[in-house]
Parts: structure tokens; sequence; C-alpha cells
């Protein structure tokens, strides 16, 4: 009969992802320091994804004595842990709470590295889970010098918490194992190297931290399932955003406290109804559109409340963890114009294109935005292709505000002098007018709760739609024969040093 095998302490490491290259030294550096003969390590990644490694994984922390959990901080709040190892080894430990050949009970120790220990694993401790290691604090002026970093920590030091790890197991051993002095002497030897080896990868790791970062422009980040129970659901039910950078106030709402709330808090919380409705049109459609990976709609536009500002919203990032939470990561990027030559000469440009931009969107047979053409539109399509037509509007008025087409100045040159007194502000009566009467009916279909209301909805659109198109036919049509007429007289001058006055002169 063959000789049993000496007992192992069997010690498995859990850790995020992002702290696997530092996971993996420490499980390195414990096989040195102990050998395999007395020590049994055990890492996730060494694990191969397939059939059966879900069930590898919890016959390991079946027989873990020692389960360490690494952290470092960099991990993401939302998903620092998964929790698994944690949930799985403390239920293990119901049923074998001692350790098989080791007179001492089944350990949970965090290391916790230039961090604290992490506040999923300090709810686990209250449960009466064991004895973490002090964290490893770290100077960050030390980081710029390897021999400055280790004497600054004290690595060679008893109180050093990555030293007290490699003794605590070696206590766990000599229980089990009559060393000579010998023997000792050797262990605290490959102890001290193990250590100094450790804290200058952990030097190195550390090393490749962000200093500071910054944020030039505005992000969100929505995290929600991958795989919701019902995938005909709102996608914005039960996921959380949270914002980063430069300040959203300009959006029209105060900017959430930092980290991750509900959208659906998020949104309650914006008091204007149409600024919280076309947030939630655009942040919907543009998961929507990244978990189809259809990319060809990455893009929406939004303007400030008082249409001095304009901004392209894109997805940039759109990740999946194993945990199985999406995270889609949103740039909220504002764009700005460019002027051109002569300011009479861009002013008129961008007056042709808004005139121009305005007759393509409605007045036109083969216009997108024509009554004709809302009329054949299906109504599973109906709300995006009113969300397009909002952000398209809303566009080209920023366009026109941020030309100054609606300044004195520019008016005079597009018009002429002969203008008759109160003709401008009747047609920006007439003009708003039936611009809100278009918004109000567009916000109301987006904000149907049924097919049979949308289906109303529809019917109401498209009619306010027929009377803003008839409307403003005549408007436009002289708006921008006028602004042609002005540019052909200012590119037609004989003498440059002329000043140009005006269409009508």
């Amino acid at each position: 009969m063959p000789p049993a095998e000496p007992p192992r302490l069997q010690v498995f490491i859990s850790y995020a992802t992002e702290d696997e290259s530092l996971a993996r030294a420490i499980s390195d550096e414990l096989r040195k320091a102990f050998g395999p003969t007395v020590l049994k390590v055990s890492i996730a990644a060494e694990f191969g994804l397939g059939s059966s490694w879900r069930q590898g994984l919890e016959d390991d922390l079946n027989s873990t004595d020692i389960l360490l959990i690494v952290a470092t901080g960099l991990q993401k709040l939302s998903h620092s842990f998964t929790g698994f190892e944690v949930g799985y080894f403390k239920g293990s430990k119901k049923y074998r709470p001692k350790m098989a050949h080791f007179d001492s009970d089944r350990l949970i120790i965090p290391i916790a590295i230039a961090t604290n220990i992490p506040d999923p694993v300090i709810d686990i401790q209250s449960l009466q889970l064991e004895a973490p290691l002090d964290p490893l604090t770290v100077d960050q002026a030390s980081l710029k010098s390897q021999q400055k970093f280790l004497d600054s920590i004290g690595y060679a030091s008893k109180k050093n918490p990555l030293l007290k790890l490699f003794t605590r197991i070696q206590v766990v051993l000599r229980a089990a194992y009559p060393f000579n002095e010998e023997e000792l002497q050797s262990f605290d030897e490959q102890i001290r190297d193990s250590s100094r080896r450790l804290h200058e990868t952990i030097f190195s790791e550390l090393k490749k931290r962000i200093s500071t970062e910054n944020f030039p422009e505005r992000k969100i980040i929505i995290r929600m399932e991958s795989h919701p129970p019902d995938p005909t659901s709102d996608p914005l039910l039960g996921a959380t955003i949270e914002f980063l950078g430069r300040s959203f106030d300009v959006f029209g709402f105060d900017m959430p406290a930092p980290g991750e709330i509900s959208c659906e808090a998020f949104l309650a919380s914006i008091t204007r109804e149409k600024i919280a409705a076309a947030w939630a049109d655009i942040i919907r459609s543009l998961i929507v559109a990244a978990r189809r990976g259809d990319f060809r709609e990455n893009r929406r536009l939004i303007a400030s409340p008082d249409q001095t500002r304009f901004f392209r919203m894109f997805v940039a990032r759109n990740v999946l963890y194993y945990s199985g939470v999406n995270e889609i990561h949103i740039w909220a990027v504002e764009v700005r114009s460019r002027d051109y030559g002569d300011p009479k000469t861009t002013m008129l440009l961008r007056a042709i294109s808004v005139g121009l931009q305005y007759r393509f969107m409605f007045l036109e047979q083969t216009s997108e935005f024509s009554p004709a053409a809302f009329s054949v539109t299906m109504l599973d399509s109906f709300r995006e292709k009113i969300s397009d037509l909002i952000q398209e509007l809303d566009f080209l008025l920023w366009t026109s505000k941020d030309a100054g087409l609606g300044e004195a100045e520019s008016l005079l040159r597009i018009y002429g002098h002969s203008l008759e007194p109160g003709e401008i502000d009747q047609k920006a009566t007439l003009w708003e007018q039936h611009k809100t009467e278009l918004y109000s009916a567009a916000y109301a279909a987006l904000g149907a709760r049924s097919n049979q209301e949308l289906a109303s909805k529809k019917i109401e659109f498209i009619n306010v739609l027929k009377t803003f198109c008839d409307s403003t036919r005549g408007m436009n049509k002289e708006y921008t024969a006028k602004t042609l007429h002005a540019v052909e007289q200012l590119v037609t001058r004989v003498d440059g040093a002329v000043e140009f006055m005006g269409a009508a002169e």
C-alpha cells in the first residue's frame, strides 16, 4: 500500500479582474516560500473555462482552508467583488468550519493594498469571518523610487501586512509539521525573500496607477443587466447612471452627487418635463442601438434649454462583465461652430444653410419629416421618427442662434431696410406659436403609454405638423430667397470697399 501523502494547506486567492497580475504574484511567492509539498495555492485565473469550470471552482472552495481576497482599490465599485467565492466559501464553512488537516478554523483573510478593506468584505466580516490584515498604506511620493518605496512601507518589519500573512500561514503549518530549527530558519529566509520580491511587484503595479484623471468633456455610464428577464421591457428599468467629467448643469438639471443612482431616480429629479423626456429618449435609444451593435445610429443631438449650446451624445464603449453587468459609456461632446472668412459672408453662408435645411426637412415632397412621410410611418417606428425630428429641429434652431441670425444687423443684411414696422415681430410670434404647438404634439406622442393612445397621438401630431408646414412655408421661401439675393449682391460687388447694406438696397 503506497504511503499516504502529507497534508497540504489549501489556499484560494480571490481577486477582481483588475488585480490579476498582483494575485498571480502573491500565488507565485506563496509557492516559492512554502513549496508544493506543504501548500497548495489555487487562483481563479488557472481554471479553464468550459462545462466543468464552475464545478471545479466549487470543489476547490470546498477544500480550501484559507481564502485570500486581494484588493487594491483599482476595481470598479459596482462590481469590485462578485461575491461568489466569498459567499460560497462562507456557505461551505457552515458544514465544515475546521481545516481538514490543521488545528485551526478555516479563514478568510482580506489583503488590502493602497486601499481600505473593501466594503463587501467588511460586511461579511460582521458575520464572523476572520482576521483581516491591516491595509498596506502607500505614500504616493514614494512611488518615484523603488528603494524609497520599500523603506517607506518597512517590508522587512514584522508589522508589514504581507510579512504577517506569510508568518500566519507558517504558524498554521507548524502545528502539523514538526519543523526543526534549520528548517524554520530556511523558512524565515524564504519568507523575507518572497516578501521583498512581492513588494517589488507591488511597486511595479502601483506605478501603473493613474495619478490624476481629467475628463475635459462630459461622460455618463449606464449599468444594467446584460440579459434582462423581459427583453421587451424598458431598458432604463433597473438601470443605474453615473455622471463623470464637467458639470451637467448646462442641460437644465442639477448634476447628481458622485456615484451611481437609478435612472428612474435621476429622471424623476428633473423638474422640467420636456428635459426629462428628452434625456430618457436619448439614453434609451443609445442603449438599444449599442445592444444590437448598430453603431450607424450611434449619435444623438441635444441642446441646452436656452438653445445657446448644442451637444452630440454617442456610445464610446459597450462592456459586458462575467458578473452579468452591462456597462455602456456615453459621451456628451459640445458641438462648436467654425467661422470662415469675413463675418458677413460667414453669417450669410449659415443663413442659407438654415433656410435650405428647413426646406429639406419639412417642405419638399421627399422631406423626411413631412406630413406625408409621417402618415406612412408604422406605429412601431413612430416614436423613433418623432425623436429624430426633435433633435434635428433642435440642432437647426441652435445653428440659427449660434450664427446670430436673429440679431438686428443680420436681419437688416437679409431683409434690407424695407421691412414694415412690426413685421419681424409678427413673423417671430407666428413662428414661435407653431413651433411650440409642434413640440407639444411631439412630446405628447413620445409620452403615449399604449399603442392605442399612440395611434390617437399620431393623428393629432400629423394635423399639427400640416399646420406647421403650411404656416411656415411662405416665411421659409421669402427668407431663403432674400438670403440668396443678399449673397449674390455681396459676391458681385465691383468695389470691395463699398459697404454692403442688404438685399433690398
